[in-house]
């Protein structure tokens, strides 16, 4: 299964904010307790070292938005989620162990050597950030081919839970009538988003005259219908 590149970045950017959020505000209460006496300039930089890089690059990714139109393997974007989640739990059990790590090491000591196990984890997750939204070559080469099996695959879905209305607006998706009949039958049935699917109409009919008249490059054209159908596919879910 596919999902928009674009979907994932404010995914990911809620989660590292979370985390920040909750990890800052223990890292603050144990600071105003005194644990950090002496050292809490460089217990701050520890916390800014292992959370604000990423933090950081999501920022960016998510308001510079580029690439929106490129989609991703719904199984790599869980492997890069999880990956991402098991570095902050990693890092928060790190800061939790505290009490523990401090009867062989002072505060200082534990925490410079943490740096051995957290940063080569952190390293990997920004290289993933970097590749996944901030590369120019798209993650899938855009072709119909990858549209044409994901909408499939919804088809198969929609019959299985024995949703008519679904399974048949995902065929006529993939079918040679494809984006603009299926937006028509879905302005009839989906009334609650109408506005919606009128714009996506609306978009779709600039894309043709971009493509009759050659504007833009083949693939662009084709990320651009992706990113199209793929909205579509999400307002026949809706039914």
């Amino acid at each position: 299964m596919l999902v928009l590149l674009a979907d994932t970045r404010k995914k990911l950017l809620w989660l590292w904010l979370g985390f920040t959020a909750f990890i800052m505000l223990l890292f603050f209460l144990q600071t105003l307790a005194g644990k950090y006496e002496d050292i809490e300039s460089k217990a701050w930089g520890w916390v800014f070292v292992h959370l604000l890089p990423a933090l950081l690059l999501l920022f960016a990714a998510v308001l510079l938005n580029k690439n929106p139109s490129k989609v991703l393997l719904r199984a790599t974007f869980r492997a890069v989620y999880f990956g991402a989640l098991a570095y902050l739990l990693w890092l928060m059990l790190t800061l939790l162990a505290l009490p523990v790590a401090t009867t062989h090491w002072s505060i200082e000591e534990y925490l410079h050597k943490s740096y051995a196990w957290l940063l080569p984890f952190q390293a990997v997750l920004l290289l993933a950030f970097g590749l996944l939204y901030f590369r120019k070559a798209p993650i899938f080469q855009p072709n119909p081919a990858i549209m044409q099996q994901y909408v499939s695959k919804k088809a198969e879905f929609a019959q299985r839970s024995g949703n008519a209305l679904q399974e048949r607006i995902f065929k006529t998706l993939a079918s040679e009538e494809g984006l603009g009949a299926a937006l028509e039958q879905l302005r009839t049935h989906l009334k609650g988003d109408e506005n919606a699917v009128i714009m996506l109409q609306n978009q779709y009919a600039e894309w043709q005259k971009q493509r009759d008249l050659n504007l833009l490059p083949p693939d662009t054209l084709q990320r651009e219908l992706n990113r199209m159908t793929m909205a579509a596919a999400g307002y026949v879910e809706k039914l």
